[in-house]
């Protein structure tokens, strides 16, 4: 999915509202999304591309919805069904030694040394 400028202006008007709102400060922010103030700026006002991880990410920490906040999303809510691509990520305390999916599930094999 092309999120474009409309979208970006949107994140960043959420922003502005939200952080008054919840007492949070950039600086906090950008620590809760692992990016540096450089990188959040440049995704709110600059020219790197907006992700849907990002966004998801982004307005989870707002606690909005990005299908009521960004123009992209909007027009394709209302048209039916909306595919979002989101990416999960974790860590194991040991060696992973076997992967696989049933279903909707990632089964992680591992193994843990305890001392």
């Amino acid at each position: 999915m092309q999120l474009n400028e409309n979208d970006r202006t949107a994140l960043y008007d959420v922003w502005m509202s939200q952080k008054a709102k919840m007492q949070i400060t950039q600086m906090e922010m950008t620590k809760r999304l692992g990016v540096s103030q450089m990188e959040f700026s440049q995704l709110l006002r600059g020219s790197a591309p907006l992700t849907m991880s990002f966004v998801s990410k982004f307005c989870q920490q707002l606690h909005v919805e990005p299908y009521n906040v960004l123009p992209t999303l909007k027009r394709q809510y209302a048209g039916g069904d909306v595919v979002v691509h989101l990416q999960s990520r974790i860590s194991v305390d040991g060696e992973i030694q076997n992967i696989h999916v049933e279903g909707n599930q990632v089964i992680i094999d591992y193994t843990h040394q305890a001392k």
